[in-house]
């Protein structure tokens, strides 16, 4: 190989890993639960903080929009369960092409609600 062969190779390698690492640096993880007859919402980015501003669409199963609410400044949200029958695909999106998606499907909803019935 050419000197300069060698010195593009290294460059488009080093322009790769960096892209990579851009990338995943802020990934969003979202988890949602059932607190009495509350769906609880709660979103967090890889490094570990919440983001403070964001969107939060939930379909049902049938992926109507049934419902649309603002994440809090604690990365968090929340709205009331109701119309679970069919499950919930809960989406947050944090602008910037950052989106992350739970699905709570009915026999998860089912159990979580019969658990604090106990």
């Amino acid at each position: 190989m050419r000197p300069v062969s060698i010195a593009k190779a290294i460059i488009l390698i080093l322009l790769m890993i960096t892209g990579v690492s851009i990338a995943n640096a802020h990934q969003l993880t979202v988890f949602a639960w059932i607190e009495g007859d509350t769906v609880m919402v709660q979103c967090r980015l890889s490094s570990g903080k919440h983001p403070k501003l964001g969107k939060v669409m939930v379909y049902d199963g049938n992926d109507h929009l049934i419902r649309e609410t603002e994440l809090r400044p604690d990365g968090t949200a929340s709205f009331p369960l109701e119309n679970w029958e069919t499950g919930y695909r809960i989406v947050v999106d944090i602008g910037q092409g950052h989106q992350s998606y739970w699905i709570m499907t009915p026999h998860d909803i089912r159990e979580q609600v019969n658990e604090q019935e106990k």
